[in-house]
């Protein structure tokens, strides 16, 4: 899924390199270093522990790299797709996505903060739990026990208490404007892009 299609759009952590910027020694070197990754990941994978010390050195030169290779938020979201839409619904997949890169757009709107790009990522992530918990609970309704149904109930409510909750703090973000310092874990962080 590419976060960064709509209105330039961009993910909380992810800052790749000017490849326009780069001279073909330094572009060629780049498509070096991501196949040597690869090829290190594959050792990795397969028990190689030698390829992990390598592999952090690679990362620590190149940390955009690691983004561009895994993504937890990602990976959480197309689990959550494939629930919703099933493992050959191709189609129903593509347009989910597009639907959440849409919604993604006009949340963080126009040169987003990186908490405001943060808390887009956490509305529509629980936004998309609570699609999968109502299609779930909404599921054979008269087929579930008292406990099952009870036990899908909750799991909504919570899911919508966290989705309101990332709406709420989003809003309260933007209320306090663009220049705004918070102390978390005795370190500043500015909410200004």
């Amino acid at each position: 899924m590419n976060h960064r299609k709509f209105r330039g759009y961009r993910q909380v952590g992810y800052s790749p390199p000017d490849v326009a910027a780069m001279g073909k020694a330094e572009l060629q070197e780049r498509r070096e270093t991501i196949v040597r990754l690869r090829d290190l990941i594959g050792e990795a994978d397969s028990g190689g522990e030698k390829a992990v010390p390598a592999i952090r050195e690679i990362l620590d030169e190149n940390p955009d790299l690691a983004w561009r290779l895994s993504n937890l938020g990602t990976m959480a979201e197309r689990l959550l797709v494939n629930e919703l839409t099933g493992e050959k619904d191709l189609l129903a997949k593509e347009m989910m996505e597009h639907q959440l890169e849409s919604m993604r757009s006009e949340i963080a709107g126009r040169d987003p903060s990186p908490l405001e790009l943060l808390l887009t990522e956490r509305i529509v992530a629980t936004w998309l739990q609570i699609q999968l918990f109502e299609s779930l609970y909404a599921t054979n309704p008269g087929n579930h026990t008292i406990n099952q149904g009870n036990y899908y109930q909750k799991r909504l409510d919570r899911a919508h208490r966290n989705h309101l909750s990332a709406i709420r703090t989003l809003a309260q973000i933007r209320k306090m404007g663009p220049a705004v310092q918070i102390n978390i874990a005795e370190k500043q962080v500015n909410t200004a892009g």
